[in-house]
């Protein structure tokens, strides 16, 4: 185990820097680079390496990453971490994303020169080639001579206008399935609300459903998802008829609809100008000292 009590000293604390020098000497011996360590600091959150020199000095001047410093075990430095099958997954997709990060700021020669990064982005081949297909198959216009609407385009301002305007699901299929007889022949557009919901949620445009408290109190997930009544305020999770007092079990009171974040990072990185833009703030910083954007603050 490494030590960390030097963590939670006061960086102008001489026994701070100590403390850094001695987890890059304990680090180095570990994983047999005594050179190029893992910086854990609070800009290259363990994503970058440096000399151990510049580990220490980020370590001083800016800090490690809060979120790294409060696990139990630092994994990204030789120390072994025992996770649930539900952590695994999510370190697993967050190793993802950081290495659609880090491919995006190398070009075709360096990135194939990153073993890591490589091995990651052969993985992905698969994946890609199938979500270029489904790309290629929303461009396709409405129908052959459509120039103002694709197959997606027309989807999406139909499910807008559904939900701006509180359209049940039966009225939007009934919709769904009327309009290809107005559109021209050979029109592609879905006739259903299973295949349009089934479309969507193939470019990851879904959401989850999350069976809320009727007064916010909590979230029934994880160790609450078997619950049957809110562990605060005792309020029923289910619906109950007003009139006769039965409790409709099944159907939620409230319902968080959460849209995750990892697979619109994912869609983001996807593209090579967008990810450029999401990396602005790590690589725009000034290095003449000069604050001239908030980026350019060092804690």
């Amino acid at each position: 185990m490494l030590e960390k009590a030097w963590v939670r000293l006061c960086r102008a604390d001489p026994a701070y820097e100590i403390g850094a020098w001695n987890f890059v000497h304990a680090v180095g011996a570990t994983l047999g680079d005594t050179e190029m360590i893992v910086c854990p600091c609070t800009d290259c959150r363990s994503v970058d390496r440096h000399l151990g020199s510049e580990v220490v000095d980020h370590l001083v001047r800016r800090g490690m990453n809060e979120a790294y410093k409060c696990l139990s075990e630092w994994y990204h430095h030789g120390e072994g971490i025992s996770l649930s099958a539900g952590e695994r997954s999510f370190s697993e997709w967050n190793e993802e994303i950081v290495g659609l990060y880090r491919a995006a700021s190398y070009s075709d020669d360096e990135l194939a020169a990153q073993g890591d990064v490589g091995e990651i982005a052969e993985g992905l081949d698969t994946k890609e080639d199938e979500f270029l297909a489904k790309l290629a198959d929303a461009e396709t216009p409405l129908y052959p001579s459509c120039l103002n609407h694709s197959k997606l385009s027309a989807i999406v301002s139909l499910f807008r206008i559904k939900t701006q305007n509180g359209w049940s699901d039966k009225s939007f299929n009934d919709l769904l399935e009327e309009l290809p007889n107005l559109l021209p022949e050979n029109n592609v557009l879905h006739t259903s609300m299973y295949d349009v919901k089934k479309f969507l949620k193939s470019f990851d445009m879904g959401y989850e459903k999350i069976h809320a408290c009727v007064n916010d109190c909590c979230l029934f997930k994880k160790g609450l998802e078997k619950l049957d009544n809110c562990p605060k305020c005792k309020a029923s999770r289910w619906k109950v008829n007003l009139q006769t007092g039965v409790v409709k079990k099944g159907v939620p009171r409230k319902v968080l609809r959460y849209f995750p974040i990892i697979p619109r990072l994912k869609r983001m990185y996807r593209s090579e100008r967008i990810a450029q833009d999401l990396r602005w703030h790590f690589s725009n910083k000034c290095s003449d000292g000069k604050l001239r954007h908030p980026v350019d603050f060092v804690t």
